[in-house]
């Protein structure tokens, strides 16, 4: 059977590979690599990773990725287990986390557009955004309807992959990561009444038409429509869901809600361009 360390380097991100190409700026190559790969041992920070898996996901011949690794890993930027040699993200990122929050703050750039919609749509919308293995309901907004379809508290952690926003966090990320993350939340699945398979199915589809619609996860007599937030590499920082009982949230009413979604979101993606981010 073929080892992990024999598979071929699989790049993070289609999207980080277009941005180098395309939009970063001359002679960053390096600062894009590093980029890319702090999030990749971000995205499985819990477990943390071996440098051959680092290596292998960033798409980077192992001597390479040594070598960032070691210079990362000696200004603070990444930790290592002294018994297992796993990489996880280091202290000096969290200290420059707690001075950056309070001018990127997802929940303040998403609220406006949220906001609108619930009024425009008069349906209910929810800010999902990731917490490692887990989707968190960051902020929700009530429409006019009547009928209310508040499905998931704020506060609230699911696996990645159980909810609409969730599932659209998931669809936006790299095909070999989004696989792992399912395989590590595999087991907590249940739980919420699904499965690993359901869940690649359910991303499979989501990738196959550039949205989620689907039942929510409570009940099937509430429908649920999803969208990833995503910056200029592709990388998705959040995802704007909405949520209307099974007999209003029809096909051609979805259709709707995700014109005016994506509208809105379009206001989102240039207030992240506009504060730096990529």
């Amino acid at each position: 059977m073929e080892s992990p360390e024999s598979r071929t380097a699989v790049a993070p991100d289609a999207g980080w590979a277009r941005y180098v190409a395309n939009a970063a700026p001359q002679g960053a190559l390096g600062t894009v690599r590093i980029a890319a790969l702090l999030r990749i041992v971000a995205a499985h920070n819990a477990a943390g990773m071996k440098l051959n898996e680092i290596a292998r996901l960033a798409g980077l011949e192992q001597s390479t990725a040594h070598r960032i690794v070691t210079a990362l890993h000696s200004v603070g930027f990444l930790a290592r287990e002294p018994r297992s040699r796993r990489y996880h993200l280091g202290p000096l990122l969290f200290e420059l986390f707690t001075t950056a929050y309070p001018h990127f703050n997802t929940r303040e750039i998403c609220l406006p557009a949220m906001t609108a919609l619930a009024e425009r749509m008069g349906d209910t919308v929810y800010l999902t955004v990731r917490s490692g293995l887990d989707g968190i309901c960051a902020e929700r907004r009530e429409g006019s309807y009547p009928i209310r379809t508040c499905t998931v508290e704020v506060g609230q952690r699911r696996p990645l992959g159980v909810g609409a926003g969730s599932l659209a966090l998931l669809s936006a990320l790299p095909e070999v990561e989004a696989g792992m993350i399912i395989e590590q939340c595999a087991p907590r699945y249940a739980a919420f009444g699904t499965s690993a398979e359901a869940v690649t199915e359910g991303l499979e589809k989501a990738r196959a038409q550039g949205f989620v619609h689907q039942p929510a996860v409570t009940s099937s007599d509430v429908m649920a429509v999803a969208l990833p937030v995503t910056g200029r590499t592709g990388h998705p920082y959040c995802a704007i869901s909405m949520t209307a009982i099974a007999s209003r949230m029809t096909s051609e009413r979805a259709e709707k809600a995700l014109a005016a979604m994506r509208q809105e979101m379009g206001k989102i993606q240039q207030r992240i361009s506009e504060l730096g981010y990529v």
